[in-house]
């Protein structure tokens, strides 16, 4: 598997097929083959810029594996998070995981199709790494799941940087906040992979803002 098999995804059916296919190698030949690195810096980048107090529930959105989760679980052992994907065998990877104190990584998974539907649940955080992209979710997507968080809640929200604009998710939520519905964004240009990696240079913008109505 490679990253030109996940960019040619089109429809939610072919990510489904393709990560029932992946899911039981993703780790080791997507995450430790490729140095990705996203999961880490995004989770610690929730963690240092995200107020602790009054965040107790965090969605993953496009959760995968797990690797955010596993991240975000060790630096904030408190936060209580649900992982949502719309491939089951992804989830059925994420649903081994487990905290230094032995209980799940994950108090909740979802299998959804986000383009189709939302969970009837609200959360205090929202957190995402590597779904907002080309052939993934797409803008529309991104503003729709807003409604997933609280009020004042916080968002922290990884968009391939190549993709931010060409894909429309910078106009997107120019507009949200333009309409009042979001605060200005912060805006966090990360590498996606480490220098071990035959893709280093490879961008993410993380978008940080919160929700306002």
């Amino acid at each position: 598997m490679d990253l030109d098999k996940a960019y040619s995804v089109k429809t939610p059916e072919d990510s489904r097929r393709l990560y029932a296919e992946w899911a039981s190698t993703y780790n080791e030949t997507f995450i430790k083959a490729n140095d990705y690195v996203y999961p880490r810096t995004i989770a610690q980048k929730f963690d240092e810029l995200i107020p602790k107090s009054d965040i107790q529930t965090v969605v993953d959105i496009g959760c995968g594996t797990g690797a955010v989760g596993s991240y975000l679980a060790n630096l904030r052992p408190n936060l209580n998070i649900t992982g949502v994907d719309i491939s089951r065998e992804m989830l059925a990877e994420a649903s081994k995981l487990k905290r230094i104190d032995g209980s799940p990584v994950y108090h909740d998974l979802i299998e959804v199709d986000l383009t189709a539907e939302l969970p009837k649940k609200s959360f205090d955080a929202m957190i995402s790494a590597g779904t907002f992209t080309h052939g993934h979710l797409g803008a529309e997507t991104f503003i729709s799941l807003i409604a997933l968080v609280r009020f004042n809640g916080w968002l922290v929200i990884g968009i391939n940087a190549e993709h931010f604009l060409s894909q429309g998710f910078g106009s997107a939520l120019q507009n949200a906040q333009d309409q009042g519905l979001t605060t200005h964004a912060q805006f966090h240009n990360v590498q996606i992979y480490g220098p071990k990696s035959a893709h280093y240079g490879d961008l993410a913008t993380i978008a940080i803002f919160q929700r306002l109505k």
